[in-house]
């Protein structure tokens, strides 16, 4: 069998991932309205009922999403992770959403959100991009083998549409919604709550709308405020030099990748180095920015092949290959099998 790069050298294992419970805390009332017994179901996957009181508690991501899966299949909500997030919004957040609601502009929000939501949700990365006259809010989970995943994704998808309704004004329309999960057979609340066409089997999870509200001040915004915020999360933050994580680079090589920015010129200016320092400061750590794209890389053809029934074609461009033939090559070295068969297996097993 053949080494995979996304083994734990690459990245600490998913267990060591934490998320805020944020949104999540409006969990047990749906469960509850629903008639099951929230604290007993949040005991059966390991976490505390009192873990669930206070949005700033913290969390292993993993447990969340376990807890998810197991709370979609006990209420018979395959939608479980959208309904529990259809009221949550920015304040849900904590610092980071504070931040993203006193900044100056629209886009300068979706700038900070990307760079500091790892510090709410570490089992995830955002991306915000802009293509062509639209702009692309996305969430992608770092762990394509995460019970769970489609409703954390679910959650957070309903999150980023208030947040975004909340900053752009009573006027916001998004113009579509990709989800990378199959659809449920009752799709009826994903219309309600994102109004617009949602597509399902999609290559990413994204919330895709008018790249001209962009420009749009944030109503309310304190500069002073602000300023503070910023300087709180960057010294909660501070991952200097020599104390930069593998997980970190990585968190922000699959920020970059969903982007269509994954070069390591890139990926050395997000950490405010030059290619050669970036390239020095990799090897201290046993490491090389190839091995990391390909675990990154990895992670993210995984998930898409697992969850979604996105094209070889879709697959390869979003990873950033030239062709399908480029894509199927990597991905047999790394996991000893074709991208098509592997889909295959996985889907033979569930």
């Amino acid at each position: 069998m053949k080494n995979s790069p996304a083994s734990p050298r690459g990245r600490p294992p998913i267990s060591s991932q934490v998320i805020r419970v944020g949104g999540a805390i409006a969990l047990p009332p749906l469960l509850r309205a629903h008639g099951i017994d929230p604290d007993a179901l949040i005991a059966e996957v390991g976490l505390q009922a009192a873990a669930f009181d206070h949005p700033d508690n913290v969390i292993p991501f993993a447990k969340l999403g376990a807890l998810a899966q197991l709370a979609a299949e006990r209420t018979g909500l395959p939608d479980l992770g959208l309904r529990a997030c259809m009221q949550t919004g920015l304040a849900m957040l904590g610092t980071v959403g504070y931040l993203v609601a006193n900044s100056p502009t629209v886009g300068a929000g979706l700038t900070s959100l990307q760079s500091y939501l790892h510090l709410h949700d570490e089992g995830a990365a955002p991306y915000f991009q802009l293509e062509d006259n639209l702009a692309v809010l996305g969430y992608e989970i770092l762990e394509p083998d995460l019970a769970g995943a489609d409703q954390i994704v679910f959650g957070a998808l309903a999150i980023a549409a208030n947040l975004l309704r909340e900053i752009c004004g009573a006027d916001f329309a998004l113009r579509e919604v990709s989800i990378a999960y199959r659809a449920p057979l009752d799709t009826a609340a994903f219309a309600a709550h994102f109004a617009a066409p949602v597509r399902f089997d999609a290559d990413r999870n994204a919330l895709i709308f008018d790249g001209a509200v962009l420009g749009r001040p944030i109503a309310g915004a304190n500069t002073l405020l602000r300023d503070f915020l910023a300087a709180q999360l960057r010294d909660k933050e501070s991952i200097g030099d020599e104390n930069v994580a593998k997980d970190r680079i990585q968190r922000v090589m699959r920020t970059l990748l969903a982007s269509g920015c994954i070069g390591q010129d890139e990926v050395a200016r997000a950490f405010g180095m030059n290619r050669r320092t970036f390239a020095r400061r990799l090897q201290e750590r046993g490491t090389t920015f190839r091995a990391l794209l390909d675990a990154v890389r990895y992670d993210a053809a995984r998930a898409l092949l697992r969850s979604s029934a996105a094209s070889l074609e879709d697959i390869a461009n979003r990873l950033g290959y030239a062709d399908v033939t480029a894509f199927s090559r990597a991905f047999r070295r790394w996991s000893g099998a074709s991208p098509a068969i592997w889909r295959r297996r996985q889907m033979a097993a569930v």
